[in-house]
């Protein structure tokens, strides 16, 4: 008996310290905050989308992340996404604004390399369309709540610095608040429009 209390003693004494320096190693993403930034393409659920501007351009994104929990973020982001068409018919130009401030919750699932997550959230999509009439511009502008859900993976590539691949889908049907454009005198009929759609992106980002 002594014998066997003398082994397990030396075999704490050994395993002890391996298992302290285990648990405090640190973890993939390990940290508090993240920030990423990343480039993909948008597309618009309107139906006059493709035609006037093209499918799938481009748009740029930023995010930041605080970490409430070991599972779950919340994070406030933004995108960059402008585009410049003509119409059909007349071949006059257009173009189209879209920049949100969007905040969310976001779920990391099971992993540490390799991190699925999933997230949803509301946004106020700051969004200005101008079009050429005649030689003259309208410009509309429209301040608009939406909402978003996401999935995506991040991959660490160090235990802090990570890559990732992201999908969204965003619902946003604009109202306009009225039936012209200020500088239109009444002529222009502004309807509503369906601008969500998805947007698929990619970046880099670290977790500090």
């Amino acid at each position: 008996m002594k014998s066997l209390i003398a082994i397990l003693v030396t075999g704490l004494c050994i395993l002890t310290p391996g298992l302290a320096a285990e648990q405090a190693a640190p973890v993939f993403g390990d940290g508090h905050f993240s920030l990423s930034v990343g480039a993909g393409m948008r597309s618009l659920n309107e139906d006059s989308a493709d035609s006037l501007y093209g499918s799938n351009n481009l748009a740029y994104s930023l995010d930041l992340a605080y970490g409430l929990s070991k599972n779950i973020d919340i994070f406030l982001h933004t995108d960059y996404f402008t585009v410049n068409g003509e119409t059909s018919l007349t071949n006059e130009a257009t173009s189209l604004g879209i920049i949100p401030l969007e905040v969310g919750v976001r779920l990391r699932l099971s992993g540490r390399r390799f991190v699925p997550q999933v997230g949803f959230g509301a946004g106020y999509y700051m969004i200005t369309d101008e079009m050429e009439v005649e030689g003259q511009t309208f410009t509309f502008e429209k301040n608009q709540v939406g909402f978003f859900a996401e999935a995506g993976l991040r991959v660490y590539v160090t235990r802090k610095l990570f890559v990732f691949a992201q999908g969204r889908f965003i619902f946003l049907n604009v109202k306009p608040d009225a039936s012209s454009s200020e500088d239109a005198g009444g002529i222009i009929y502004y309807t509503e429009r369906d601008l969500g759609g998805f947007y698929l992106c990619g970046g880099l980002g670290i977790r500090f």
